[in-house]
This record gives structure tokens, sequence and C-alpha cells, in this order.
């Protein structure tokens, strides 16, 4: 029986990895890096070097953020916003791939910069004189490449933002020498078409004059691009709408077309030969021709004309003679009802113009209609809009092709043969408005004992019976599985697991391209449904809130309607017009629902009577602020009062308002002190944080939302003008954030400002209202200001956004979620180190020690534990939302923006969750040592007692 008490002393040996506390980074939170929807001239595959064979996938959005993709996993390699920040509806961003030396070249606004293409390092940069913007850009010929270092240059085309200056022609050395030569066309006038093509030898400036008056003639000047000198100018009559195609190659032209299409008219550039190109309509009126061509110095003079009808889209491929100037059509390619998307690609002189359908992917050479290869797709999800392609020869008959497709969805993906390698949801980068969802679905359980509460005992008694009696139908598989579960670990039981204790949570998020995207937040993100609403919208009209209720997801539209959709499917419910436009929602308490009430552009509220309404309940109280930066608040309920005003010093107007969160639980009414006495905080759910600002002074009002009585103020000087002010109000405290200039030294500085509310600065002590039984903001007592304690601290970077983390019931302490624009990160700062208590020029006494107050420093330094974001770059963080889980020590963080990213936090640590440290092996080997210690010491103990009783 020795063996069985050395069991006794096994957990002790036990290895102790246990001990060790893996870090949860990149297992709880998640992030979708975003680019934007690529831009189809300016998306290729290309080697970064030219050392390698394999090549990467790069783009630069319509948001104007260039980036690399591996286009193994669609991960993305690096990026680099060229407006320092992404912006919408970019169309005069211009990107150019350099062969030989591995770098891109990328032209905005007035910036040319060279980027490493393997990292993203920035390499060189040309800055334009103000009043010129880059309209074009152009790789110079490979041929002509720098005479020291090789490095191949650029051409790039700038007109001017004012109006009596020329438009001028730049080449700007490679190896960031700077400008070789420009050439000026004085003749340009304000609102001149012009672009730029490159040959093998030559640069083609292409202009035309708008107006009335102006001339059906294209301006087309050939320079030498190695000097930049005139060779020649010639004029070409066109039609109205005019664009180069084919630049870089041998043989650059242009083409020109109009409504009904009945041709297209096509010049090789350098000739004043103009022809034109007849189209078949096929019984189909046409509507847009879109021309695709390669864009290599090796390849066949080429191209493919994808025409697109009312029902039904073919293509035309045509071969242009160099010599005579002339197109000929080579074949024509089918018509289908779905719809297509073309890509044409090269190797060597070898052109293959690829077409991606709905259903398949058809691969042919330019030289003759047979398909080279066909394939299905395995999945689709919208229709292509334009696609890059990559065409690998594997012998004489064998290919293989790569396309990066951009799908109305909004989805960007990368298909190999037909199969659908990744994708990336792209369209999140467009989300403005947010919502939380809820869990997505029913609880069964929760159901079924909602159904038990309704009906009579003796029947509830026999449901209940009869559930249980169904659940012991599962008793034996989960005993079969138990001990797997136990002793084998799988790499998503941790998922799982938290997701079991956390709850499920969705986010509704809403996009400017009138789009409504269901994401599980607590499981990586993924999206669960899309619903593409742009039939139910008309075009000026945007989204302004996301309201959930009930499985149902409203969303209330600038003109005044709504949209009601299903949270679980996104299936479109119902549509009601509005009669009021709105420019902001509010939601109050009403009956028998939440009462909607929609805002002026003057700051009027008016409930939404057009709606199926909801009588709001006696009480309310609105703030909002008039059009000469007034702020009104009103009283609602059967009807709308206006109840006072509140008018800043004179030069100020207030720019926001803060109210406390419609969730914000309190867990004590007071702060116990290192003594035991209590300090009680001022609790109010009536007040409101103003925001008022001149040129660059900050005053800020804490009012009474009730009554208007100003409760406190602050006032900054010095703010940096355009910076933003965030600030946030929760329980008995607020906090902003500004950035100040210095007048001296144009140093910047940017600084927290917490303040905290108590009811008295004596402990113990309640104030005026102690005896009060009874509270009304229109009493006497009512004019008692609180306690204000404030502090102000330093923090290294400015600051975008504030928020707070919410829990269920508010025991665990709270978080202000910062988020930091220049680092692209969001960091999570625990209350306790922005505590105004915190004792100035003297280190704490033992009582404060107790209280866990800490000296103050002015200099708040952001410690890399508290970046939610670790490592990852969050790019464009507009809004970041906090919601409570089902535990009381974590709580859901949902951010978007450009990017969208999401986390769970513990403020307070996980008190009521097992950590990752748990040992179930452990303790399962020490609750078997135990039970066997105990068995073989029985026998011991039995007899030590027996031979007790003798000797007695």
């Amino acid at each position: 029986m020795r063996w069985l008490g050395l069991l006794s002393v096994l957990p002790l040996i036990v290895k102790t990895t246990s001990a060790v506390f893996a870090d949860d980074a990149f297992h709880i939170d998640y992030s979708h890096a975003l680019l934007g929807e690529p831009r189809f001239h300016t998306t290729s595959f290309h080697r970064p070097h030219t050392s390698t064979n394999a090549s990467l996938l790069y783009t630069l959005s319509d948001k104007a953020v260039l980036g690399a993709v591996n286009p193994r996993d669609g991960s993305l390699l690096w990026r680099q916003p060229l407006a320092g920040q992404p912006i919408e509806n970019d169309t005069n961003s211009f990107l150019v791939t350099l062969q030989r030396d591995g770098h891109l070249v990328s032209g905005h606004n007035r910036t040319v910069a060279c980027w490493d293409a393997l990292d993203g390092r920035l390499v060189w940069e040309y800055t334009l004189p103000e009043g010129a913007s880059i309209h074009g850009l152009q790789a110079a010929p490979a041929l002509e490449l720098s005479s020291t270092t090789g490095h191949q240059d650029v051409l790039v085309l700038t007109l001017p933002t004012t109006s009596g200056s020329p438009a001028t022609i730049l080449r700007i050395g490679g190896d960031g020498s700077g400008l070789k030569w420009e050439h000026v066309d004085s003749s340009h006038t304000d609102g001149s078409v012009a672009s730029i093509a490159t040959s093998l030898n030559h640069l083609y400036y292409l202009a035309r004059s708008h107006g009335l008056l102006a001339s059906s003639k294209v301006k087309v000047v050939t320079l030498d691009s190695a000097t930049g000198h005139e060779i020649e100018h010639t004029s070409v009559a066109l039609d109205s709408d005019h664009y180069n195609a084919g630049s870089g190659s041998n043989c650059p032209f242009l083409l020109s077309s109009e409504k009904p299409f009945k041709s297209v008219k096509f010049n090789l550039l350098g000739s004043s030969k103009v022809a034109s190109l007849p189209l078949d309509d096929k019984g189909d009126g046409i509507e847009r021709v879109t021309v695709h061509t390669p864009e290599s110095p090796a390849a066949a003079p080429h191209f493919l004309l994808h025409i697109q009808g009312k029902t039904r889209q073919w293509a035309e491929v045509y071969h242009v003679d160099v010599k005579s100037g002339e197109a000929t059509k080579a074949y024509s390619l089918p018509a289908t009802e779905e719809k297509s998307a073309f890509a044409a690609s090269s190797n060597g002189a070898s052109v293959y113009f690829t077409r991606i359908t709905e259903t398949e992917i058809f691969l042919y050479s330019s030289e003759s209609h047979g398909q080279l290869g066909r394939w299905r797709r395995t999945s689709t999800k919208g229709h292509p809009l334009h696609a890059t392609a990559e065409v690998v020869s594997r012998g004489k008959a064998t290919f293989a092709v790569r396309i990066a497709e951009l799908s109305s969805t909004g989805a960007w993906s990368l298909i190999r043969n037909g199969e659908v390698q990744w994708t990336r949801p792209e369209v999140l980068a467009y989300a403005t408005i947010a919502a939380w969802g809820g869990n997505g679905g029913s609880d069964p359980l929760a159901e079924e004992l909602d159904l038990e509460l309704s009906v009579n005992p003796l029947t509830a008694y026999v449901h209940r019976l009869k559930r249980h009696l169904l659940d012991l139908q599962h008793l034996p598989m989960y005993l079969l599985e138990l001990p797997t579960a136990i002793l084998k670990e799988t790499p998503d039981a941790d998922a799982i697991a938290r997701k079991d204790l956390v709850g499920s949570q969705t986010v509704i998020v809403g996009t400017t391209r009138k789009e409504l995207i269901a994401l599980d937040v607590t499981n990586g993100g993924v999206i669960i449904w899309q619903k593409d609403l742009a039939s139910e919208i008309p075009g000026s009209v945007q989204m302004k809130s996301i309201t959930v209720t009930d499985g149902r997801a409203t969303i209330y539209l600038s003109d005044g309607s709504l949209l009601v959709l299903s949270t679980s499917t996104g299936s479109l419910i119902e549509h009601q017009p509005g009669s009021i436009p709105v420019s902001d929602l509010v939601q109050i308490p009403g009956s028998p629902a939440q009462a909607i009430i929609k805002i002026d552009s003057d700051g009027t509220p008016h409930p939404a009577n057009d709606f199926a309404p909801s009588n709001p309940l006696e009480g309310n109280v609105v703030v909002t602020v008039g059009d000469d930066g007034q702020a009104i608040g009103w009283t609602i309920g059967h009807s709308v009062e206006k109840t006072w005003v509140l008018k800043p010093q004179s030069g100020f107007k207030v720019t926001g308002i803060v109210a406390r969160p419609e969730h914000d639980p309190v867990a004590s009414i007071g702060r116990v002190l290192g003594d035991r006495s209590v300090l009680y905080k001022y609790l109010s759910p009536n007040i409101a944080l103003l925001i008022a600002q001149s040129n660059a002074d900050l005053l800020l009002y804490l009012v009474d939302a009730v009554t208007g009585a100003i409760l406190h103020t602050s006032e900054h000087h010095g703010i940096l003008s355009g910076s933003p002010i965030p600030a946030v109000l929760s329980e008995n405290w607020f906090a902003y954030s500004f950035t100040s200039q210095d007048p001296v030294s144009s140093a910047l500085s940017t600084q927290i400002v917490v303040s905290e509310l108590f009811e008295s600065s004596v402990p113990n002590d309640r104030g005026a209202l102690a005896s009060q039984s009874n509270y009304s903001s229109f009493s006497p007592d009512a004019r008692t200001n609180p306690h204000v304690i404030s502090q102000a601290f330093t923090v290294p970077e400015p600051i975008s956004h504030l928020a707070v983390s919410q829990t269920a019931q508010g025991i665990t302490s709270r978080q202000l979620l910062a988020t930091l624009p220049n680092s692209n990160a969001i960091v999570g700062i625990p209350r306790e180190i922005l505590d105004a208590r915190r004792p100035v020029d003297r280190d704490p006494t033992a009582n404060e020690r107790e209280e866990g107050l800490m000296r103050y420093s002015p200099l708040l330094d952001l410690d890399p534990k508290w970046f939610l974001t670790h490592s990852r770059e969050v790019l464009g963080i507009k809004n970041v939302m906090s919601a409570p889980s089902l535990l009381e020590s974590t709580s859901l963080v949902f951010a978007l923006g450009h990017d969208v990213f999401g986390t769970q936090i513990t403020p307070s640590q996980a008190f009521d969750v097992l950590g990752k440290g748990f040992n179930k092996v452990s303790l399962m080997l020490t609750v078997v040592a135990l039970a066997a210690g105990v068995m073989a010491l029985r026998p011991l103990v039995r007899t030590k007692t027996v031979e007790g009783r003798w000797k007695q």
C-alpha cells in the first residue's frame, strides 16, 4: 500500500508551467487592416525586386491609401496613407511601378513620393510648388535609365489650382536627385482637360479646351522624353469624351467615343490619321465602352474593348499596325447576360485577356478567340466590378491565372484557377455609424423558462419534467465526451469557452456606400450578413442613426424616413417614408417603447409623428445647439417646450454636447477613504457638458440640463485651431482633451483634464441635500454646486476620440479609451491613474496609499501595457464603443473608422473567470492523489483507533 501513499506527493512534482500566464494578445482581439476599394488603374501584380520571381499585389485605393498585399493569404504587408489619413472619394492619386529597382512612385496633391516595394519605406520625396496639383504620372521609358544609378525616372503632369497659371510637365530623377527638366504650356486655360502618355522614346502631352466655344480637336505635343524638347505639335479631331490608352507601350493611342456609341475613333499617337471603328450593338443599346491593354513595352500592340449593353456584355479585340497607324478587328467575344469584368496582362510579347463573369473565368490569347483556359467559380457574392490578372504559362497548352477581383459587395478577393484563395472586406473601410445588435438570436432555455412562468404551476411542472427527460437523452453522449473535453485541448477550446462565458454579441454598421453589415464581435469580427440598401435610399440621402430593439435594426435616414431590418438575417422588413428631414436623432423614454426625437438643423426637436409614434414620457430633457451657437434646453412630453437658453461668452459658440451614457450603472454612491470615511459622489442623470470654442480658446460648461444652471466652468487658451476636443462624461466625473500651441516656440502640447464631482468637500457630509427625502432641480437647495476636483495630465501625442469602458453592474473599475491618430492606436488608461485626488508635490499618506492614490505627476507616460491594439496599427479610427458582457469583469470594445478593431478588456483583472494558468490536469491529479491518500490512510487510522481502545 506504500505506492498509494506516494500519490499524495505527486502534485508537488508536477511541472509548474501553469504559473506562467500567457498574454491574450491576438487571441481575444481582432483587426481588419483595410485599404479601401482598389482602383482599377492603380492595381497590379509586381515583383518587389528583380532577384525574385514572386510578385506582390499592389494597389492605391479610392481613399488614397497605398499598400502591398501578400497574394498567398491576403495579409497586408504594408500601407501608406498618402494624405496622412484616409480620405473619401479620392480621384487624383496616381501610382506607377518602376522596373529593375523595386520601387513604386505615387502622386497625390502636390507630392511625388518613391516607396520601397518590399517594405513600404519612403525612398525619396519631391514636393511641387504652391498652386500646382498632380494630374498625371508616368514612368519614363525603361531604356532611359539614370546614368549613374540605373534608376528609372518619372514624368509628372501638373495643372494649376489658380486661374491664369500654366500647365507643366516635369521629369524627376528616379534616384531622388530632383527635377531634370520641365516643359511649360502657357496656352492652358481654366477647365481644360490634359493628360500624358509615353512610348519608348517620346512623351505625348494631350490637351483639350473645355467650354461651349471649345473645338473638337485635341492638341498633341510630342516631346523628347530625355531632354523635354518639343519635337512636334499636331491636332487630332476626336469626339467629346477622349482618353488615352497603351501608355508605356511601343504604340500609345487615343480612343474617343460618345453616345449612342455607334463607333469609336482611334488615333495612334505620333500620327495625324484618325480611324473610325464601328461598333455592333447586337440589338442591345450600348451604354458604356471600356478599353483594356497591357502597359508593357515588350507587349504586342493589341487592345480589347469591353462593351456594356442594357442587358448583355461582350468584347472586341483589335490589333494595331504601327507602320500604317490603323487598328483592325481581330475577333469578338460572345455576349452574355452575366455581368463581366476584363483584365489584360502580358508575358513578353504575348498578350492575354481574362474574362471574369459571375460563374466562370475564361482565358484568351490576343491572337485568336480560342479559349486557353476555362474555370468554374467555386463561390461568388455579387458581380465583378473590375479585376487585375496575372497569367503564368505551364507548357504550351497549360496556363494558371491569378485574379484580384473587386466585387459589387465591396469584397476584394484573389481567385486562382476559379477557386477563391482569400477575401478582404474592404467595404468596412466606409463604415460611419454603428450600434450594438445583441446576441444575434434567442436563447432556447430562456424561452422555455419564460413559457413556464406564463402558465399555471401544474402545467409548468409537467413541462419542466418533460424538458429534463429530453435532456437525459444527451447524458450518455455527454459522459463519453467528458474525458476528452477535460484531458484533451482543442485549438478552439479557449475561444469557445470564452465566448460561452462572455456571451455572443453583434454590431450593426452602416457605410457611406449605403450598405448595412452585421459583424460577430465575439468571433473575430466575421461578417454575418450584408445588405445593400442603395435601391431603398435615394442618391443624396444619408444614414444618420441605427437603433436595435427586439431583434429589429432601425436605420434613420437624413430625409426623415426609416428602414427596418432583421438583425439575424438582414432581410428588409419595412420602409417607412418620413416628412421631416433631420440633422440628428435622439431616443428618450416613451410608452410603449422609446420615442424618437428628430433634431432640425436649427436645433429644434420634433417627435417623430410621421412614424408609428411612441408617446414620450413627461419630464424628458433634451439639449440642442442652435444656429447661433447657443445651447437650448427642451422639455419633451405631450408637448415640446423650450425651458432655457445658454449663451456662451462673447466670441464663443457651443460646438458639442456630451451627456452620460445610456448604460452607466453606479455601484457605490460614495468613495470610501483610507480612514473609512466616505466622500459622497455628486450623481445626477441630468448633467451635461457643453463645449464652446472661439478661434484659439476653449470654454466648457457643466450644466444642469433641466434648469440650465451652470454647475462648473473651465477655460483654456492657446488651443490649436482645428484640433478636435474629445470629451466623455460618466458617473460623477468627466474628462476632455485638447492640444495647445505655445505662441513663442510653436511647440504643441496635448493635455487630458479630469474633473470629479462630489456633494461636499468634507467626508461623511452630503451637503445641503443630506436631510432631503425628495429632490427637485427647481428647489432652492438645488442651487448648491458640487465640489469639483480637477487635474490635468500632459500626454505625448494628440487624442482624437474618448470613450469609457462599460460593464453590467459598474462594479469593475473603468478605463478611459483614447484614440491616438499619430500612433494609429487605441489606449485604455486606468481610471486610477487619472484620479484627480492624487496628492500634488508630496508623497501620499498611509491612508491615501490604502486608497490606491499615488503622487501626482503632470506628465502621463502611456504604458505599453495600456495599448489595446498592441503592435497593430488601426488607421483612421473615428468612433470607439463599449458594451457590457455576461461577465462583470469584462467589457467589449469595438472601434470603427477606416479600420475595424475589437477586443475584450478586464480593467480590474478577470476576477470572475479562470485564466489560462489554470491547469485541469494538475487539478484532477490533485483530487485523485487526495482520494488515494485518504484510502491509504483509512486502515492505519482504524488500526490506531482500535489499539487506542485496547490500551484504555
